[in-house]
């Protein structure tokens, strides 16, 4: 009888260990170079949007390392020594003496990071996104990416980039978040490319952009495979001067 006992504790204990969630809070902001609407680089202002809405992981876009056009700065280490957090650079191209790019702040552990170049025609600014894994409490982990899609009036760029992204994590069994801003109105094209792999995170979100008074929406925050997640909050932040862009704020469970 003690046997028996002790096999359904043990059961019973698998079974709760198996169904546990983790909570990550996803946030996505194109931070314009750290310059403001005031047209002052003000990379506090940012700092203090990330230390606010104090989030897990944090995808950033049109970020500066070293450049003339900011003083040298390298921005992403400079938020992360204001937050604490762990970061990867994903350069896009060279750009006035330095890089210029995308970049990820993480609370968790980054175990590993590559960047993913995107197509884009000749003449066209290039894009890439940002990959990396994160090693999450309990010793599960996910991918987190972070991305900035072509801003040209035509589509043809961003809809081969939607499909190179779509194609690189359509047979993931790994947890993937990717977030950024897609230039991209919610009935695009591009956004129908991402959502055969993606569900769309910040769907039921207002616009982003421009900051001051927000009449598109061009950033979000989706997740994949769609079984393993539940999207428990989405917003999008009311801040009307640290970026042209309004920051975007996601509360998700990964089962």
């Amino acid at each position: 009888m003690k046997k028996m006992l002790l096999l359904t504790v043990v059961c019973f204990a698998g079974c709760t260990l198996f169904a546990q969630t983790q909570k990550v809070k996803v946030l996505t902001y194109n931070i314009h170079h750290g310059e403001n609407m005031k047209q002052v680089l003000d990379l506090q202002g940012i700092a203090n949007v990330i230390l606010a809405t104090n989030p897990d992981l944090v995808a950033l876009q049109e970020v500066d390392s070293v450049t003339g056009r900011t003083s040298q700065s390298d921005q992403l280490k400079e938020l992360a020594s204001i937050t604490g957090m762990y970061t990867y650079f994903a350069k896009s191209m060279d750009f006035d003496g330095g890089g210029y790019g995308t970049g990820i702040l993480s609370r968790f552990p980054i175990s590993s990071n590559t960047t993913m170049v995107l197509p884009s025609a000749k003449g066209n600014e290039p894009r890439a996104a940002g990959i990396v894994t994160v090693q999450l409490p309990g010793d599960s982990s996910l991918q987190f990416v972070t991305t900035h899609l072509d801003a040209g009036r035509k589509a043809t760029d961003r809809i081969a980039q939607a499909n190179a992204l779509a194609d690189y994590f359509r047979a993931t069994a790994t947890p993937v978040i990717i977030a950024g801003d897609f230039n991209a109105l919610p009935a695009s094209k591009e956004l129908k490319v991402l959502k055969q792999v993606f569900t769309d995170a910040s769907s039921l979100m207002g616009p982003t952009f421009p900051a001051d008074s927000p009449t598109i929406k061009l950033d979000y925050i989706m997740i994949a495979p769609k079984q393993r997640w539940t999207i428990t909050g989405a917003r999008v932040i009311e801040e009307t001067v640290a970026s042209d862009h309004r920051p975007v704020l996601c509360e998700l469970e990964m089962k």
